[in-house]
């Protein structure tokens, strides 16, 4: 099979980029990745009833009547491994969706697009089981399925581009292995996404919109992505198995979009302004949203000046409008942890379980900086580790700072409960 990302679209760029959340503490190594939301919705659920006897009874029925490959034993075989989903059995119900699958195939086809439930319920299976290798191989297939049906450059393809894209970025911030091949993956989708709305709708189309959104965050993320990190991804390796080649060619096109991550971010988010401004009817809320995220795209990567300008422009373009005093108080009435992006989810902390904390209490000066940081408690109290890591996370943070009468201002004695990992 052709690699589905061998086609690398170019960065162009990105409603909220940043999220309202506030600021968490990781261990090291997921502390960069571990803001975000979900760009979109998983797929669907597989709450459904365990497999009932009958199941059993008609699948044995079927094979005795019509042999191992009849026409109407893939609904039942499906059936069957949903069910085994439902109750965690996710061993029963990959090898479950594998037989569905293989009858679909013999039955319909190759190509028929009848097989991408299945396959988008069984990836659900393989994360559970912690097999992301074997998930992103069943994306990988889904891509070609479609790429095969509807073409390259078909529109039709965007909601399946969407869908890889959003899974990828959640696979890099959930997945233990090969986080930098999730993440380059992730922003070559976003970019076959864009490419495609241009060549059928324009390049001043809203739907360019979300995928510039996760083009945005794929260069955030590619800029902080550490060496080692992409030495650990097996980007490039020395073993004689055929694939240094490709390997060091994806690698080198790894270092080019980190190279140039801050400027293909940047462009991301003032294409996205480009297109509220030129829209016929546009939500001035979207575009003053769009000014305070390429300002705190500034501030993040340390142009200070550059990011005041574009909040106090933001705050400007709010006072023209009477009716937006609530998105203003959202926005500016207290400091915001950076980056702000409501694009993916890690794991969410349960609060019915056992965790560490540390409550600490800190300054935001009217640059965006932390100062005089108080460690307040700490469970454990004597993991210093801890309470070290809290510190120096405060130290190298930015925030947006707070916001009165369109001018950045000191906010004392903020107070925020960090929840880090079980030790």
């Amino acid at each position: 099979m052709a690699d589905p990302y061998k086609k690398v679209g170019y960065p162009t760029m990105p409603k909220s980029l940043f999220c309202r959340c506030s600021p968490k503490v990781y261990r090291p190594g997921i502390l960069a990745r571990a803001s975000l939301w979900l760009l979109l919705p998983a797929v669907a659920s597989t709450a459904q009833a365990a497999p009932a006897d009958d199941v059993y009874d008609e699948i044995a029925r079927i094979e005795s009547e019509q042999g191992a490959f009849g026409a109407s034993l893939g609904e039942h075989l499906l059936s069957l491994a949903t069910g085994y989903q439902a109750r965690g059995k996710h061993v029963e119900a990959v090898e479950a969706f594998k037989r569905a699958l293989h009858v679909q195939r013999i039955n319909e086809g190759l190509y028929s697009m009848n097989q991408v439930p299945a396959m988008e319920a069984m990836i659900e299976s393989q994360i559970a089981l912690g097999d992301w290798d074997e998930a992103a191989k069943r994306h990988s297939h889904m891509y070609w399925l479609h790429q095969r049906n509807f073409g390259v450059d078909d529109p039709r393809m965007l909601p399946m581009l969407e869908k890889m894209s959003s899974w990828h970025l959640n696979a890099f911030s959930l997945s233990p292995v090969n986080i930098a091949n999730h993440l380059l993956s992730a922003h070559q989708l976003f970019a076959m996404s864009i490419d495609i709305i241009d060549k059928n709708y324009g390049r001043e189309d809203m739907q360019m919109i979300k995928p510039l959104k996760g083009l945005a965050v794929s260069n955030y993320y590619l800029a902080t992505l550490k060496a080692e990190q992409s030495r650990r991804s097996a980007m490039m390796t020395t073993s004689s198995n055929g694939n240094d080649t490709a390997q060091a060619e994806r690698k080198a096109r790894l270092d080019h979009y980190i190279l140039n991550s801050y400027y293909n971010g940047k462009q991301a988010i003032t294409k996205m302004i480009d297109i509220y401004e030129t829209a016929d009817h546009t939500d001035q809320s979207d575009l003053i949203a769009a000014h305070v995220q390429l300002g705190d795209w500034y501030m993040m990567f340390d142009r200070s000046n550059a990011a005041m300008g574009q909040y106090e422009l933001a705050f400007d373009k709010i006072a023209t409008t009477n009716t937006l005093d609530e998105f203003s108080k959202e926005l500016f009435d207290k400091p915001h942890a950076l980056p702000d992006m409501p694009l993916l989810e890690t794991q969410a902390h349960n609060p019915n379980q056992p965790h560490d904390y540390v409550l600490v209490k800190f300054d935001v000066t009217s640059r965006g900086e932390a100062r005089n940081v108080d460690i307040l408690e700490s469970k454990p109290e004597n993991h210093v580790g801890n309470r070290a890591m809290v510190r120096r996370s405060l130290k190298s943070a930015k925030f947006r700072p707070r916001m009165v009468a369109g001018k950045p201002v000191d906010t004392k004695g903020i107070v925020h409960r960090y929840i880090l990992p079980k030790s």
